[in-house]
């Protein structure tokens, strides 16, 4: 930990405590759920549930980037049972369900997430990762592009307005 005088005259405590990227877990399902917002609290729930029996039938994992164990963001990884349209004739791990807490944004959580994503899609024979997200989020888009992800595919349908952006796993970090 390190106090340094601001700009303002007012002290600056800056805390040295790492994100750890973990896999989740079934008691993480209420803060999980929480992430996501207050509205649809049952609806989130349900669906959370149903990717934890996924994950228990290696269909999926969840990951959770935990701070000071806390749980701060959020990620899973669909890694069978695709639509081949998003698979597109490669194999494919599918990102869905990306939340990062606002006061953790902008910070390499999201990034360490994906990055652990794809060493698991990786060990898994998988030679891409592939997201979908909405059309207005030009945001996301714009940040995903960064990471070397490139739109390819493109729906509307009950899902919603959807642009898929994809790129090749990343080279494993050297030791």
């Amino acid at each position: 930990m390190t106090i340094d005088l601001a700009p303002d005259g007012t002290r600056q405590v800056t805390i040295d405590v790492p994100v750890t990227m973990r896999l989740a877990r079934q008691k993480d399902l209420g803060v999980l759920t929480k992430m996501w917002g207050p509205v649809g609290m049952a609806e989130r729930t349900r669906v959370l549930r149903r990717y934890f029996e996924e994950y228990d039938k290696n269909i999926q994992r969840g990951l959770v980037a935990d701070f000071n164990g806390n749980a701060i963001g959020q990620l899973w990884l669909r890694l069978s049972f695709i639509e081949p349209a998003i698979e597109d004739g490669l194999a494919v791990a599918y990102v869905h369900t990306l939340v990062v807490l606002p006061e953790f944004r902008r910070l390499g959580v999201a990034e360490g997430l994906i990055r652990t994503a794809s060493t698991i899609a990786a060990d898994r024979g998988r030679t891409h990762l592939a997201i979908g997200v909405d059309r207005p989020n030009e945001a996301a888009r714009r940040l995903y592009a960064k990471w070397g992800f490139e739109r390819y595919y493109e729906t509307f349908d009950l899902r919603g307005d959807l642009v898929f952006m994809r790129r090749a796993v990343f080279e494993s970090d050297p030791v």
